[in-house]
């Protein structure tokens, strides 16, 4: 039995934090912890189950109780998260512009995503001093507990209800006092989130959530209640807001103006337009609504998100790697190397043949045009 609780651990360890759900384990997996994986963890990137870990006690019951019906010896060594060591403060609430999650607890392991500034994380562990994380879009990784303020459930829900700016400044400094030539108190990037303490002559006051207190020029803010409201998608914000990125490196793991892989350039985009998308390229193929994008590409309207990879065929299954947005004349924004423009006409200076090879399909996920507030991002 505690080989089939350290393939358990393995199997979803292996595939946590996977660009790639596609990709095959070498590990054999018992039927009854294939059985459960698919109950309670259908999505292995955003599994929790590790090294004899699990979040929900049913499951670990179930297990258990599976095994028994099988006769088998059981060595129960599986804890229920989160550990008892961390006490009440089971939440954290980053205190940095962006804090890298990686996929194991040293520092040369590889990033898996970034939590920005004022997000709330769920903590799970600690071990050799990080702790292991998940962000609001359910992605998992290990993350420097000094990046964040670790807090009780009632405390990141009092963070949550509270007055807050969101910055859309692609990047910026909070300042010790309301004046440019001030000393700063951190740098902060675009989809930051900071408590709203009032604004005049043209500054925010602002306090992170450790309670330390800094100013923002009001122009790189906005009322956060206005994210996600007045805030809404057009084709031309989502172009905007993807231009403004132009030049940044590619990251893998990266959501910030500092670095972005290629979901991690998508998300953010449409982050500033008020949009959450889901982290990886394969599961933003799940959102919006399938296009059928034309033989040239006529069908596609700017904003679309465009998915590359390989398609089903021949007994294999389809595999998303790459996604993109389209802008217009069959000309599209991605990050690859760095984010930059690239087209599907074979006439032009900025044809990418390799892209046009591995296109698969494409999704919007803008479905109507509202009235809406321009997003500045100055």
């Amino acid at each position: 039995m505690k080989k089939y609780l350290v393939l358990l651990a393995v199997t979803f360890l292996f595939v946590s934090c996977s660009r790639d759900p596609s990709a095959e384990t070498k590990v054999e997996v018992h039927p009854i912890i294939k059985e459960l994986q698919q109950k309670y963890a259908p999505d292995k990137r955003i599994s929790i189950i590790l090294k004899g870990d699990v979040d929900n006690k049913e499951a670990k019951e179930e297990l258990l109780a599976k095994f028994r019906e099988e006769k088998k010896d059981i060595i129960d060594s599986v804890e229920v998260l989160p550990a008892d060591n961390l006490g009440i403060k089971t939440w954290g609430i980053v205190t940095v512009s962006v804090a890298n999650m990686r996929t194991d607890p040293r520092e040369g392991a590889e990033l898996g995503t970034q939590a920005l500034m004022g997000s709330i994380v769920k903590i799970w562990k600690r071990h050799r001093g990080y702790v292991y994380a998940q962000t609001s879009d359910k992605y998992l990784g290990w993350a420097d507990p000094d990046q964040m303020q670790l807090v009780t459930e009632r405390q990141a829900e009092d963070w949550n209800r509270g007055k807050k700016v969101f910055v859309t400044a692609m990047y910026d400094l909070v300042r010790r006092e309301p004046d440019q030539r001030s000393l700063p108190v951190c740098d902060i990037t675009a989809g930051g989130v900071l408590k709203d303490l009032g604004t005049k002559n043209g500054w925010t006051k602002v306090e992170l959530a450790d309670g330390q207190i800094g100013f923002l020029p009001a122009s790189s803010v906005i009322d956060y209640a206005a994210w996600g409201t007045k805030i809404k998608p057009t084709p031309e914000n989502v172009e905007r807001t993807g231009k403004f990125l132009m030049g940044a490196p590619y990251l893998w793991g990266g959501t910030s103006i500092k670095g972005v892989d290629c979901s991690g350039f998508t998300k953010t985009v449409f982050l500033l337009n008020g949009v959450l998308l889901n982290r990886d390229a394969n599961q933003q193929a799940d959102q919006g609504v399938e296009i059928e994008p034309g033989k040239n590409f006529e069908n596609l309207k700017k904003g679309d998100l465009l998915f590359f990879g390989r398609k089903a065929e021949e007994g294999k299954q389809e595999r998303i790697v790459h996604v993109g947005i389209y802008l217009n004349n069959r000309e599209y924004i991605h990050s690859s190397g760095k984010v930059q423009i690239n087209s599907f006409d074979p006439e032009s200076p900025i044809f990418n043949e390799y892209n046009l090879k591995r296109f698969v399909r494409a999704r919007r996920v803008i479905t109507a045009s509202p009235q809406v507030a321009e997003v500045k991002t100055n």
